[in-house]
């Protein structure tokens, strides 16, 4: 079977060298050698990817700048706030001290001029057992007070 293929399966016309048709003129060609269109497009892409890289590079560090500057500010406004509170607590702690009674009976009897009641300034005062307190209604009584005590009456009669 082998023998009957022969050499169908190979083309070897291919390797065979290439007959000129024109003899009589000597062609010149020149070689151009421009860079193919998928050269220029993988470079066009690594310029591309590379700025890509670049900027994504930037971003990430001014990320991280931005990022400890605000972990910095952060800390130092907490420093600001403890000391603020201490600052509190010392003025609070003085403010009890100034308002304290020892001291506001001091500033009253030194400054003011003040003294302490005896037993004999005290007064009482006895009423009768009898007393009673009478209200007496004025007389600018308006629409609307009358609507409610109407009202008032109204639901005292029905047992309410």
């Amino acid at each position: 079977m082998a023998d009957e293929r022969g050499n169908l399966a190979y083309d070897f016309s291919v390797y065979e060298p290439k007959k000129q048709e024109k003899a009589d003129k000597p062609e010149i060609k020149m070689k151009k050698n421009p860079v193919p269109v998928a050269r220029r497009q993988s470079a066009f892409r690594f310029i591309v990817m590379a700025a890509v890289f670049l900027l994504m590079a930037v971003g990430i560090l001014y990320g991280k700048v931005e990022t400890n500057r605000l972990f910095g500010d952060i800390r130092d406004l907490e420093d600001q706030l403890q000391n603020l509170k201490s600052e509190n607590i010392t003025l609070a702690a003085e403010y009890e001290g100034r308002t304290s009674l020892k001291n506001v009976e001091d500033y009253a009897e030194n400054v003011l001029g003040l003294k302490k009641l005896d037993k004999a300034q005290v007064e009482y005062v006895e009423l009768p057992a009898d007393t009673v307190i009478e209200i007496v209604e004025t007389e600018n009584r308006n629409i609307f007070i009358i609507i409610r005590n109407w009202f008032n009456e109204l639901m005292e009669k029905l047992g309410a």
